[in-house]
């Protein structure tokens, strides 16, 4: 009799604990629709691809790259032409790789919350590590620098980004695109005013 009960009560924590796990199944996956987008928008980025950039973004996508927050699609979308025509060329991505978890909502997402309980829509995060080379538009020096991107989707589109690298190399850059733009300014001044006495020369 205690053999069969024992049984009994081996069998129901077995079944509670593999119903358990079925509710809190997640899936990782490294070959589906999602990731091979997020792959594309890595090679969209070489080519500076303006167009992919505005399908794969939904208009209220918020984007936080290190400590900035760049809240809309068209803010971003800015931030991406100049970051690609302006101020790097030449730019790949080295050892890419890509997978995106398809959470379940049972699954823990923060502060002892699931994520059915965070949000009612699906929870999808795409996460991308890569070292990223590129050379400097103005200063002519490249740069390598590792890089990790998550992406949060809601239906084919980004709706949330997360950049992490460091950015010592791009704020160099920029200051130095600015160093450029300014030094170009005095240079116009300065051919103003002489343009003007020559005018004013021909004018006597």
């Amino acid at each position: 009799m205690k053999q069969i009960i024992l049984s009994i009560s081996l069998f129901s924590f077995l079944s509670s604990v593999g119903f358990c796990q079925e509710e809190e199944k997640s899936t990782l996956r490294t070959k589906d629709a999602l990731s091979q987008k997020a792959t594309d928008f890595f090679a969209a980025m070489s080519r500076g691809d303006q167009d992919f950039f505005a399908s794969f973004f939904a208009e209220n996508v918020e984007v936080h790259v290190n400590d900035i927050t760049v809240t809309g699609k068209q803010a971003y979308l800015a931030r991406l032409q100049k970051i690609t025509t302006v101020i790097f060329a030449n730019m790949t991505f080295e050892k890419l790789h890509v997978h995106t978890n398809y959470f379940s909502p049972e699954a823990l997402a923060f502060n002892g919350k699931t994520f059915g309980e965070v949000r009612p829509e699906p929870s999808i995060w795409t996460n991308a590590w890569a070292t990223n080379h590129a050379v400097g538009r103005t200063t002519q020096k490249k740069s390598s620098v590792e890089m990790h991107i998550d992406f949060r989707w809601e239906g084919e589109q980004v709706v949330q980004m997360l950049a992490y690298y460091d950015p010592t190399f791009m704020n160099e850059e920029i200051a130095a695109l600015e160093a450029s733009q300014q030094s170009r300014g005095s240079r116009n001044g300065i051919l103003q005013r002489i343009r003007r006495k020559h005018c004013c020369l021909r004018n006597r």
